[in-house]
């Protein structure tokens, strides 16, 4: 069973997220800061990361640059979220931006389009 480390500061989305993923046969691990997602990262070695961009204590940027210096966890592909689009000439050490609100389809189908792509490349 794959792994999703869910990284979100709104319950309700962190919520909504984990219940659709399970119901799509995925273990769903959640945090609500950058901080907490890099120690859940650690300890349950993920599949696929999703990741806020505005988040306290550790935001979804900083988060990420984080994963990328450990080599244990910069294979892991990374989803980054924002409400807001991203500034222009942002370096992107993530594998895909979503702009929220997003539709479970994309959800899923995102999801399954990078742990098959990471599948492919072990």
């Amino acid at each position: 069973m794959k792994t999703i480390l869910v990284v979100d500061d709104e319950s309700s989305i962190v919520t909504a997220w984990k219940r659709i993923l399970q119901l799509e046969g995925y273990q769903v691990v959640t945090a609500s800061n950058g901080r907490e997602g890099l120690v859940a990262a650690n300890e349950d070695k993920p599949d696929l990361i999703i990741t806020d961009r505005l988040m306290p204590i550790m935001d979804g940027v900083e988060f990420c640059r984080r994963l990328k210096l450990q080599q244990e966890l910069a294979r892991i592909p990374v989803i980054l979220t924002s409400a807001d689009p991203l500034d222009p000439g942002v370096i992107a050490v993530w594998d895909e931006f979503w702009l929220k609100p997003v539709s479970i389809e994309m959800l899923i189908a995102s999801a399954q389009r990078l742990l098959n792509a990471c599948s492919s490349r072990i």
